[in-house]
C-alpha cells in the first residue's frame, strides 16, 4: 500500500496524521508562507490605504481639512467622529481576524492531515471573518484590539503590533511611579486575560462556538496549572526556534567562510565575519525569524488546545471544506476588483515611500534632545544642555513659562512641586522666589542647588552651539509671553538657531502676525489630514504615532518640516529616518546618533532594505 493511500486511509478513520507545532508548520508550510507573503502584501497595499480613505471620512464628517490638537475636541464633540471610528476599529479588527482564521485554517488542515493552500486559507479567514460578525460576538473588537497587542503573548497579527502605546505617554510611566504602576497593573491583567483566552479563536473556528462560549471554555481549559503550562509551552518554542535559527545561521557563516578560504586562502576570517556583509543576512533572518513566530505560537496553542480535548474526553472535528456564508464567483470578483483599485493608487506611494528610504536623508536629520539630555541631567537645566552638548548633540528642546512678575524661565510643569519640591504654580510666584531654589536634588543628590534658569540664560549658554526649539507652554496666566519670548531671542541675536513651539495653535497665529521673521512649529499629540495646510507654522511637531510617509511627503511638498516626539526606540528611529523626517526629539540622544552613525558605507544599505522589509514583517 502506498504512502498517500495509507494515509487517506487512515484519515477516514478519523486518526490524526500530523501533530506537534513543527509538524504542523511543516506539512502547512507552503500554504503558510504563501498566505503570509500576499497577506502582508494586501496589508501594505490594500488595508492601510483603505484605513486612510476612512481617515477621509472623518474629515468630511467634520467639514475639515485636518485634525490636529487645535480642533479635536469639537471633532470628538461630533457622533459622527465615534460612527467613523467604531467603522475603523472594526476594519481593523476584522482583518486581523482573517490573518489568524486563515492560519488556524491551514495548521488544523495539517493536523487533519490536508494541505490547504494560501487560496483557501484566504477564502477561509473571509469566510469566518463574516461568519463571526454578529452582536453576540462583539467583545472580538476588545480582543484583537486590546488584547493581543498588549498580552504579549508573541501572537500579534501584521495588524495589532502597529498598536502600541504612544511614547509620550510611556513617559509618564517612569516620571510619575503611581501612573507607571498603574500601567504595570493593567498590563499584567491584560496578559492574564490574554493567557485565559488563549484557545478563544480555534474554538471558534474549529467548533464553530460564538465567542462567549468559546471563551468560557477557554477560561475552563486553563484553570489552575494549565494556563502557566501553556505559557512554559510558548516560551519552550520560542527558544527552540531561536535555537534553530542561530545554528542555522552558524552552520551558514561556516560555509561561507570554507568558500571565502577556498577562493582566497590567505583571507583574514575575523575580519570577514565582521563585515557589514553579514549583516544581510542577519535582516533577511530576523524576518524569517518574524514570519514564522506567529504561525509557530499558533501552532502552540492548537497542539495544547488538541491535548487538552482529549484530556477532557472531547473530539476535535476534523478540517473540511465548508462555508458558512458562500462566496459566489460575483462576490469574488467583485472584492479582485475593489483590491486592484486601491492597489492601482497605492502602489505609486509606496513605490515613492520606498524611494525616499533607499535614497535616504539619514545626515539630514536632526537629533534633538528633549528637555535637554534629560537621562543624565536634571531636565531643562543648564547641565542638561551641557550633557547633551558632551555626547555630541546639537539642537535641544526646551520648554518655557512665566513667573507672576513676567520673567521667562526654563520648566515643563506649570507646578514647580515635581522638581523643587516647593508646592506652588509658576505663575503664583516671582522670579527672586525661585531663583535659589534647588531644581536638581530631584534627579541626583549630584546636581544639588542646580537652578531654574531664565530662558534669556540659556539662550546665552547655547549660543553658537546648540540649536534651540523653544516651546511656550500656556497657563492661562501668561499674557505677553509671546512678545517677551521673541524679544529675549531678539536680544541673543538668535533668530536664526531657533525655532518657537506651541501646542495652542492661536499662540503661533498671533506670533506669525506680529513677528513673520520667527521660524514657527506646531507640537500636535494627533495629526491627521491636511496638516501641511496650517498657514501660521513652518515645523509640524508631531507625536510618533501620526507620523507618517503621506504627511511627512506633504509637509516636505509644502515647504515645511516634520519634527517627531519624543521617540527613544531604536527601531522607532530607523522607521523615522526612513520616512524622511526632520528632526526626532529624544530624552536619549546618545541613542538617536548610533543610529545616525550606523547609516554608513554598506551597512547603511542593508539598514534602508531593513526598513523596507518592515512593512512585510
Amino acid at each position: 500500500m502506498s504512502g498517500r493511500k495509507r494515509k487517506e486511509k487512515l484519515h477516514r478513520r478519523g486518526m490524526h496524521i500530523r501533530s506537534g507545532p513543527i509538524g504542523m508548520v511543516r506539512y502547512g508550510s507552503r500554504g503558510l508562507i504563501r498566505f503570509e507573503v500576499i497577506y502582508r502584501l494586501l496589508c501594505m497595499l490594500v488595508f492601510i490605504p483603505v484605513l486612510n480613505y476612512v481617515e477621509s471620512l472623518l474629515l468630511l464628517v467634520n467639514g475639515t481639512g485636518n485634525i490636529a490638537a487645535y480642533n479635536v475636541l469639537d471633532a470628538l464633540k461630533n457622533p459622527l467622529t465615534w460612527i467613523v471610528l467604531a467603522v475603523l476599529a472594526a476594519g481593523m479588527s476584522f482583518f486581523a481576524s482573517v490573518e489568524q482564521y486563515g492560519l488556524i485554517s491551514i495548521l488544523h488542515g495539517a493536523y487533519s492531515g490536508q494541505r490547504v493552500g494560501a487560496k483557501e486559507a484566504f477564502a477561509n479567514g473571509l469566510d469566518l471573518g463574516v461568519h463571526f460578525c454578529r452582536p453576540r460576538n462583539a467583545l472580538l473588537l476588545f480582543y484583537f484590539l486590546v488584547v493581543y497587542p498588549f498580552s504579549q503573548l508573541l501572537d500579534n497579527s501584521s495588524i495589532t503590533r502597529y498598536i502600541t502605546i504612544p511614547g509620550f505617554i510611556r513617559e509618564h510611566f517612569t516620571k510619575y511611579p503611581s501612573v507607571g504602576m498603574a500601567a504595570f497593573a493593567l498590563g499584567v491583567v491584560l496578559f492574564y486575560v490574554g493567557l485565559r483566552w488563549a484557545y478563544v479563536l480555534p474554538l471558534m473556528v474549529i467548533e464553530d462556538r460564538d465567542f462567549m462560549d468559546a471563551r468560557r471554555k477557554s477560561v475552563a481549559y486553563t484553570r489552575g496549572r494549565e494556563g502557566l503550562l501553556l505559557l512554559l509551552h510558548v516560551l519552550e518554542w520560542v527558544v527552540i526556534m531561536g535555537v534553530i535559527f542561530v545554528f542555522g545561521a552558524l552552520a551558514l557563516f561556516i560555509v561561507l567562510c570554507l568558500i571565502a578560504l577556498w577562493l582566497e586562502p590567505g583571507i583574514d576570517l575575523a575580519a570577514f565575519l565582521s563585515s557589514e556583509n553579514n549583516y544581510m543576512l542577519l535582516i533577511i533572518g530576523g524576518m524569517i525569524f518574524g514570519w514564522f513566530t506567529v504561525p509557530l505560537i499558533r501552532g502552540v496553542i492548537l497542539n495544547r488546545y488538541y491535548t487538552l480535548s482529549k484530556a477532557f474526553g472531547e473530539d476535535v472535528p476534523l478540517y473540511k471544506k465548508e462555508m458558512h456564508f458562500r462566496h459566489t464567483e460575483t462576490l469574488r470578483r467583485a472584492l479582485i476588483a475593489a483590491c486592484a483599485v486601491v492597489m492601482f493608487f497605492s502602489i505609486p506611494t509606496r513605490y515613492a515611500q520606498f524611494k525616499t528610504i533607499l535614497r535616504g536623508n539619514t545626515g539630514d536629520v536632526l537629533i534633538m534632545a528633549h528637555r535637554g539630555y534629560s537621562a543624565a541631567a536634571p531636565e531643562n537645566t543648564l547641565p542638561a544642555f551641557q550633557a547633551a552638548l558632551d555626547v555630541g548633540a546639537t539642537a535641544v528642546e526646551l520648554d518655557v513659562q512665566m513667573t507672576r512678575d513676567g520673567e521667562i524661565v526654563v520648566l515643563h510643569d506649570d507646578s514647580i512641586k515635581r522638581t523643587t519640591g516647593v508646592d506652588k504654580k509658576i505663575w503664583e510666584v516671582t522670579y527672586d522666589e525661585i531663583k535659589d531654589l534647588d531644581n536638581g536634588s530631584f534627579f541626583s543628590p549630584e546636581f544639588a542647588g542646580t537652578r531654574i534658569p531664565t530662558l534669556d540664560e540659556a539662550l546665552r549658554f547655547c549660543k553658537g552651539r546648540l540649536y534651540v526649539n523653544i516651546e511656550i507652554k500656556r497657563t492661562g496666566h501668561d499674557e505677553g509671553i509671546e512678545d517677551r519670548v521673541v524679544q529675549i531671542i531678539r536680544d541673543n541675536e538668535f533668530r536664526d538657531e531657533c525655532d518657537v513651539t506651541s501646542q495652542d495653535y492661536e499662540t503661533l497665529e498671533y506670533i506669525n502676525a506680529r513677528y513673520p521673521d520667527i521660524l514657527l512649529a506646531y507640537t500636535s499629540v494627533i495629526g491627521i489630514g491636511n496638516v501641511h495646510t496650517l498657514e501660521a507654522v513652518d515645523i509640524l511637531s508631531i507625536q510618533e504615532t501620526f507620523a507618517t510617509y503621506d504627511t511627512v511627503a506633504a509637509m516636505h511638498r509644502a515647504g515645511k518640516k516634520v519634527f517627531v516626539w519624543t521617540v527613544n526606540e531604536e527601531e522607532t528611529m530607523e522607521r523615522l529616518i526612513g520616512l524622511g523626517v526632520d528632526a526626532i526629539l529624544t530624552n536619549d540622544p546618545v541613542k538617536g546618533h548610533k543610529v545616525i552613525a550606523g547609516h554608513r558605507g554598506l551597512r547603511d544599505v542593508y539598514l534602508r532594505i531593513r526598513q523596507i522589509l518592515y512593512y512585510l514583517t
